[in-house]
């Protein structure tokens, strides 16, 4: 009885050590947020839902059509959020021409901050940002990624349905 206690708990110091040890590396690391799940389907983050709410609703306020969300397009925008929080830095996406293929007109607004309600009100007091938001475009994707408390945002909007990107994902 001793001998099969004692087995238990090695089992569960083991679990425990490597639970610490999983959590170690996640905080070094982070955790890759899942862009595409196995079996291929797409699923858009809490923060990334949250800002194409906000979109459409300042759409619907000014009159605008809504815009419909795009996987292909979505994709190249939470690489390029993940890239800026990996690297704790904001810029925008020089290539973005030549990622997303067979487009018809593009935009992209490019930001970081706190949660998607502040950071999008920036966008919002920005004359450049709401133009692409109010703009001329029926379709988005929108990246969003949390590091070290901060939201990187990458928002693109297109013309032109499922236009595909390079990646040939999801």
């Amino acid at each position: 009885m001793y001998s099969a206690r004692v087995q238990g708990m090695r089992s569960i110091l083991r679990i425990v050590s490597l639970a610490t040890a999983l959590s170690a590396i996640v905080a070094l690391f982070g955790v890759a947020e899942p862009v595409a799940r196995a079996g291929g389907s797409f699923r858009w983050n809490a923060s990334e839902r949250c800002f194409m709410k906000k979109i459409n609703k300042a759409r619907a306020k000014n009159g605008l059509k809504r815009l419909r969300r795009d996987k292909q397009v979505g994709y190249v925008a939470k690489r390029h959020a993940r890239k800026m929080a990996k690297a704790e830095s904001m810029w925008h996406d020089e290539e973005l021409g030549s990622r997303i293929t067979n487009w018809s007109a593009l935009a992209q607004n490019s930001g970081y901050g706190g949660k998607c309600k502040g950071l999008f009100k920036a966008f919002m007091d920005s004359p450049v940002h709401a133009e692409n938001i109010l703009g001329d475009y029926r379709y988005f994707g929108v990246g969003a990624r949390w590091k070290n408390n901060r939201l990187y945002v990458q928002q693109v909007f297109e013309s032109k349905k499922n236009p595909g990107n390079v990646y040939h994902s999801p």
